[in-house]
């Protein structure tokens, strides 16, 4: 059987071949190309917008730098006043030569070291407390309100504070408990309780109490043969003592 093919036919066969390569070509050729072109495009805006936020940090850079020196000199400011991290014993030893050097004796020394960093509690009737930083006291209106509020002896609205109240977890604050029981001279102890309640250092006494302890010594004498004595009674000033100190790791 012989079949022709009409000029019709073949024209239309001669236009499919031809659709058929151009597909080919613009689907595995084309638009590859065009889809790497697309993410290229895409890389080098990336770019772009890195470069740019870089040179902008960077034109910042002085600026932060100073004020990265500005909060190492406040921090180092604020971390004079601590105490260094001490083991017992080394708080035992500061302690014990402070008395000694006042003149004093110590009888007995406790001493117990938080495991866990400081948490802190304002006070219920305290600016703090309240909530208002030292920023808003600039404020003539906020802080006279305040003060208002703190002096109203009549505000029975006690609710209304411990809702404000804040536990302040200072970092890399540890604190130690310290109780002594110190004798000497009143004079010397008072001057030594004194010399704790207003040192530079970050110290807090807890409570304190002065009391007295009588003592018998017998003086003994012989005389001809016979032995006599005599019996005097010394009275020792003693101060007990609790305070906490707080010390700063480096």
């Amino acid at each position: 059987m012989k079949f022709e093919m009409s000029e019709r036919d073949k024209k239309l066969l001669i236009f499919l071949s031809v659709f058929v390569i151009v597909v080919c070509i613009g689907y595995w050729g084309i638009y590859p190309v065009i889809k790497d072109i697309k993410s290229i495009d895409k890389k080098i805006q990336t770019e772009k917008d890195l470069k740019e936020l870089n040179e902008m940090k960077i034109s910042q850079l002085p600026m932060i730098e100073a004020e990265n020196e500005n909060m190492k000199e406040e921090i180092n400011k604020a971390r004079s006043s601590y105490y260094e991290i001490m083991t017992s014993g080394e708080i035992d030893k500061h302690f014990t030569n402070l008395v000694l050097t006042s003149g004093l004796y110590a009888y007995d020394l406790g001493i117990s070291i938080s495991k866990e960093p400081t948490t802190l509690e304002p006070y219920q009737y305290s600016i703090k407390a309240l909530g208002i930083s030292e920023e808003d006291l600039t404020d003539e209106e906020t802080k006279e309100s305040a003060e208002d509020y703190l002096n109203n002896s009549d505000n029975e609205d006690d609710d209304a504070l411990s809702d404000t109240e804040e536990e302040f977890m200072a970092t890399g604050i540890y604190t130690a408990s310290i109780t002594m029981k110190i004798g000497g001279d009143e004079n010397k102890l008072i001057s030594f309780l004194d010399s704790l309640c207003n040192t530079d250092k970050k110290l807090r006494v807890v409570n304190y109490m002065f009391s007295e302890e009588k003592s018998i010594d017998y003086n003994q004498n012989t005389e001809d043969g016979e032995e006599s004595g005599t019996y005097d009674i010394k009275t020792n000033k003693i101060l007990e003592v609790t305070f906490e100190i707080y010390m700063c790791e480096e």
